[in-house]
């Protein structure tokens, strides 16, 4: 709770960096995000929009401390590579182009991407061992009452949060009788870390040791194709997923 309020005090200061002409000042405040904790060989900055942003130009102060740089992000925006239009004190992620430093390929709005993104998963037939399985078949004999019982929605998902940690959401308790019925429910991935590189997402199953030490084992990469207020439309190395908000910021 304590590092949450002091992460929250030293945003307000670097907001009002932004627009101070103190530029001894300015460096003072952001020298404290120098240690921001970013992957090996992650090329994008990382930083706070300021006041003065338009369609066209980000202005933006980097973690790394310094004066505000104003940023072209019109062929970025012109390309669809910005994601989450950028307001007033959110933290930003910028992949620059290689021969332009003023130039941005892409943006990220982290602000826009933490929250709550769920999708709906419907379960499959069971395949019982010793016996002959045709999916589609079977489920036409199956009666409506039936079929309505046991071909319920559940929503999956994951949960965004600050300092890289991530929760996922549709967790069932292993005693739910349901989960030996008739059918079965897709797995689901239970992220506990994400984090940005070069412009993409990393999502992290993780373990914990005798310590309590968190883990990586598996880590799923994936391009960010939309991002909106209520819709985030992630492609992985062998599909799509669409997400809605579960809840507004």
């Amino acid at each position: 709770m304590k590092q949450s309020v002091f992460s929250s005090i030293i945003a307000l200061l670097m907001i009002a960096s932004c627009t101070s002409s103190d530029s001894s000042k300015q460096e003072s405040e952001t020298d404290i995000f120098n240690e921001e904790q970013r992957l090996p060989g992650d090329s994008a900055i990382y930083g706070l929009a300021c006041d003065g942003c338009t369609d066209s130009i980000l202005v933006f102060i980097p973690f790394s401390g310094g004066d505000p740089d104003t940023i072209n992000i019109l062929n970025a925006r012109t390309n669809r590579r910005v994601f989450g239009r950028p307001d007033i004190g959110d933290e930003v992620a910028m992949i620059l182009n290689d021969s332009n430093k003023t130039v941005a390929e892409m943006v990220i709005n982290i602000e826009r991407l933490k929250g709550q993104w769920c999708y709906m998963v419907l379960p499959k037939l069971r395949h019982r061992a010793g016996m002959p399985f045709d999916s589609a078949r079977m489920v036409k004999t199956i009666p409506d009452s039936l079929r309505e019982m046991w071909f319920q929605p559940r929503e999956y998902g994951f949960e965004l949060l600050s300092e890289h940690q991530a929760q996922p959401i549709g967790l069932r308790l292993s005693t739910d009788t349901r989960d030996n019925g008739p059918v079965e429910y897709p797995e689901l991935k239970r992220y506990r870390q994400w984090n940005l590189y070069n412009g993409r997402i990393l999502l992290s199953e993780t373990k914990r040791d005798s310590l309590g030490t968190q883990h990586v084992i598996s880590t799923d990469t994936a391009d960010i194709a939309l991002l909106r207020r209520d819709t985030l439309l992630l492609r992985f190395s062998d599909h799509e997923q669409r997400y809605y908000r579960k809840n507004q910021k």
